[in-house]
């Protein structure tokens, strides 16, 4: 995401005070994006846990 950033404003024009800044929020937003895909998956894995099973029936199909 970073690289994004500094590729649109023309990594020359950043001052390293500028280049800090963004390495920063970058970090904020990944782990905020890591934070919610562990909640995505959290979930998931509860959905699979919580889905029955069906029983077999003694119908067959042939």
């Amino acid at each position: 995401m970073l690289s994004c950033v500094v590729e649109k404003l023309g990594a020359e024009s950043l001052t390293e005070p500028d280049r800090v800044e963004l390495v920063a929020r970058a970090e904020v937003v990944q782990d905020q994006i890591e934070a919610i895909q562990d909640v995505i998956d959290d979930e998931e894995r509860l959905r699979m846990r919580a889905t029955p099973v069906p029983e077999p029936s003694g119908d067959r199909l042939f």
